[in-house]
């Protein structure tokens, strides 16, 4: 029997047939074990005192809540025994046992009774108010300080963990996970205490009623003890598996969203849509499974629960009918057991919160756990104002130590050079450019701006002083104006338009439909790519760089949009240190120094000129350039 068994026939049918359309496919599930994550293990305690230390700052708030809950809860508990004591005031007045008492002065004690009551019920009322609005408060800023340091934590991380990450996983951290913790940060501490203190309350409430009746149900106890232990057991192993088969869903689901465009070209609709309703399928089948375990935990809470009220009620009764006890103790026992279950019953269904909690909060602190490859160290000095000389001295660098993709690299350029990187694709041009952006470091050898090692200087300091243009670079939602101001948030709208000028995107921009003003769009969708390419390099060369990496930048750019850079970019550079990496030659041929290169090494390096006299492999690179062009 499967877990579609147990869903309803409707969609029965269509998961079935999903499935079945799926099991024809060659396309594999993703692993389930993703990003070394160690497995969950329940109740890890190391785990609840850092979900604790997060709570630490707040634990004024959650202490005055906490104390008004617990008095909310004592007046709510009062209702027994004012239900007790009226019920025996009436049982005594109709049964001749007050005498003397007058109807009109036993209609007065029941008025001043439920007055009282009344205003016991209104304390709790304002008081379970404070309580909703404490705690939430207080859970909420503990939520807005996790998010907080993700982000924050997210920043520092080196690309090395963006380019091993998929995009859904580390969303999935940033909103579900945390959004998992969320219960538990606003009503856990409240939950354990009020819980734990109603059980005891209510045990002693109902032993100072009539400790007969309280020997009558006493055993129980020992069965609930027993049902809780094996059923926290089996809950707990199951929701890492929960959260690891959502996390595979979201995963899928923003790849192929942000893939959309690639989806279309190549036709994979049905084949993506097999792939994610099997993934919905084993996400389906891991809540079933939790689900079945908590229909049978919870109905056996409810069959003991039920079976102590038969007791004190059978029991009362027999009682009741010897003249040992007055029905109002009856009564009251029957409530403050209720009183007693109740805390039982939340218990199990905080404990599948507080499990969904520690499975979000081991992701959420593993990541804010995950040291930067690439940091600042202790030691670490500020950069002055650099002339741009960069210096790699037999550098060797791999993504993999074990797979070097770049092999003792020696080279110098100095301040107001520009230097082409040329070669084939893999060759490590990218990676030089990578190591000079410090976003890397490599495994033998230094890189150094201007003497200083980059190992040693702040990044602020170093990332203040360079210019990094991509071949695909981002656009933020909003105008092109906030996109070029991004790099340099002081600069003025006169600033940015000298620099527009400067670059000479000045009339590419303002034949946009609002200009400046104008929205680019998610991710700059609603601008062309040689658009958004010139939008990058105006908002590069605002930020004053004194080194300039131009990573493919000129690729997706079309010829009339190629010209306009190629016209300015001998002036535009003038003074700067400058990188290009580029598959077109036409981009690099006015370079001081052109460095070819192969598998990870420099084979060639000189000028155009140069390069060309020696007939190697540039010269190979331009006439099949030339032909192209031809």
């Amino acid at each position: 029997m499967t877990v579609l068994n147990f869903l309803p026939a409707r969609f029965r049918r269509r998961t079935a047939g999903a499935a079945a359309a799926a099991a024809a496919t060659t396309i594999p599930l993703p692993p389930l074990q993703e990003d070394d994550e160690p497995r969950y293990k329940p109740i890890e305690w190391s785990l609840v005192r850092r979900m604790l230390g997060a709570l630490a700052p707040y634990r004024k708030q959650y202490a005055l809540a906490t104390g008004c809950g617990l008095a909310h809860m004592l007046l709510d508990m009062q209702s027994p025994r004012f239900i007790g004591h009226i019920a025996n005031y009436v049982t005594a007045y109709v049964g001749s046992s007050l005498p003397g008492v007058t109807e009109s002065a036993a209609v007065r004690h029941l008025l001043l009774v439920v007055l009282l009551w009344s205003a016991v019920f209104a304390g709790s009322v304002v008081l379970q108010r404070l309580t909703i609005l404490l705690m939430t408060r207080a859970g909420e800023a503990v939520q807005f300080d996790i998010r907080r340091r993700l982000f924050a934590h997210l920043q520092r991380l080196s690309m090395s963990y963006y380019d091993r990450t998929k995009l859904g996983r580390i969303i999935s951290r940033c909103t579900s996970d945390v959004n998992s913790m969320r219960e538990v940060n606003v009503w856990g501490v409240w939950r354990v205490a009020a819980n734990a203190i109603m059980m005891v309350v209510a045990a002693g409430f109902l032993l100072f009623t009539d400790s007969r009746l309280f020997l009558s149900v006493a055993w129980l106890g020992v069965v609930l003890y027993f049902c809780n232990r094996v059923y926290l057991k089996k809950a707990a192993s199951m929701h890492q598996v929960v959260r690891e088969g959502f996390t595979r869903v979201s995963t899928n689901l923003a790849e192929n969203i942000t893939g959309m465009r690639v989806v279309t070209a190549f036709n994979r609709q049905d084949p993506n849509l097999d792939v994610f309703n099997r993934l919905q399928e084993v996400n389906t089948a891991n809540n079933v499974a939790v689900a079945r375990v908590n229909g049978l935990y919870l109905p056996l809470l409810q069959t003991v629960g039920y079976a102590g009220k038969a007791i004190i009620l059978s029991y009362g009764a027999y009682l009741v009918a010897g003249e040992q006890i007055r029905i109002g103790a009856v009564l009251a026992a029957f409530l403050y057991w209720d009183y007693f279950m109740n805390p039982i019953l939340n218990i199990g269904n905080f404990y599948n919160q507080m499990m969904m909690a520690m499975a979000g909060a081991e992701r959420v602190f593993n990541l804010l756990d995950m040291k930067p490859d690439v940091s600042d160290l202790p030691d670490a000095y500020p950069l002055p104002r650099i002339e741009g000389r960069v210096t790699f001295d037999h550098v060797t660098f791999g993504y993999n130590p074990d797979r070097p993709v770049l092999h003792d690299v020696t080279f110098e350029a100095m301040p107001g050079q520009t230097f082409a990187l040329v070669g084939a694709t893999g060759s490590g041009k990218s990676s030089i450019i990578s190591l000079i952006a410090r976003f890397y470091q490599p495994q033998q050898g230094r890189v150094m701006v201007d003497g200083n090692d980059i190992r040693h200087v702040t990044g602020e300091s170093l990332h203040r002083q360079m210019g990094l243009v991509l071949q695909t670079n981002y656009l933020f939602t909003g105008t092109v104006m906030e996109n070029i101001r991004y790099a340099r948030p002081d600069a003025t709208e006169a600033d940015v338009v000298a620099a527009a000028r400067e670059i000479g995107s000045y009339d590419a921009i303002t034949s946009l439909k609002h200009a400046f003003q104008t929205e680019v769009g998610e991710r700059g969708g609603n601008m062309s790519l040689g658009q958004r390419q010139l939008i990058c390099f105006t908002r590069a060369f605002l930020a004053d760089p004194r080194i300039f990496m131009l990573d493919e930048a000129t690729s997706a750019v079309d010829t009339a949009t190629e010209v306009i850079v190629q016209e300015s970019l001998e002036r535009l550079l003038a003074g700067r240190t400058t990188f290009i990496v580029a598959h077109r030659l036409s981009t690099i041929m006015k370079a001081d120094q052109i460095l070819v290169i192969d598998a990870g090494r420099i084979i060639e390096r000189g000028t155009h000129r140069e390069l060309l006299a020696r007939g190697g492999k540039y010269a190979g690179l331009y006439d099949q350039f030339v032909r192209h062009s031809d």
